[in-house]
């Protein structure tokens, strides 16, 4: 018999147990319900409303409206590479042949320094070029337009850069000879040499 008792006053400390835990296991579920509904408001309060309700103290005047003209064009828009460039100038009958050098040297970094860089429009192409050097995303120097037969063989700094060695983009645009009208452009990557 004691040991039925032992068993018993065991078992109602279980029970005891049991009854104390589920007033703590209530509390965190509301806590975390409350957390829940709290995080969900202030999400809530960083979209702005598709449809805003109408605002009685901004006149409708000032309100903008969407200017619906439909010019955008359908899909995506991305940078076509130099292959696809020159593909589409050869569906145009249009063969471009570039004679760029790798190197675009400057004595003197100060703007309006001249310059060497070799870049040759074939007299077999039909296209009109215009150079330029782009260094972090700035035009440095241009080129004149360079007919076909024509070539280049330096370039003016338009604006000051520190001496150095870089690695810099050197883009070609491409003209229709007859209409001046533009067809596409080319970017290779060239040193530039500053001293």
């Amino acid at each position: 018999m004691t040991s039925e008792k032992i068993n018993e006053s065991k078992g109602k400390k279980e029970d005891n147990k049991r009854k104390r835990k589920w007033p703590y296991i209530l509390a965190i579920l509301l806590l975390l319900l409350l957390l829940l509904l709290l995080l969900l408001r202030s999400c809530g309060d960083q979209h702005p409303s598709p449809n805003p309700p109408p605002s009685s103290s901004v006149p409708s005047s000032s309100v903008p409206s969407l200017d619906d003209t439909g010019s955008a064009k359908p899909g995506s828009s991305s940078a076509p590479s130099r292959q696809e460039i020159l593909s589409r100038l050869q569906k145009q009958e249009v063969t471009v042949t570039d004679k760029v050098s790798a190197q675009a040297s400057f004595s003197n970094g100060a703007k309006g320094s001249t310059g060497t860089w070799e870049v040759e429009n074939p007299s077999s192409n039909s296209v009109v070029m215009q150079c330029e050097i782009v260094l972090d995303g700035e035009t440095i120097a241009e080129s004149a337009p360079i007919y076909p037969g024509q070539h280049i063989d330096g370039l003016t700094l338009s604006r000051q850069v520190s001496p150095g060695n870089y690695s810099v983009t050197a883009t070609i645009r491409y003209y229709s000879k007859d209409t001046k009208s533009y067809l596409g452009m080319a970017d290779y990557k060239i040193h530039l040499s500053v001293s």
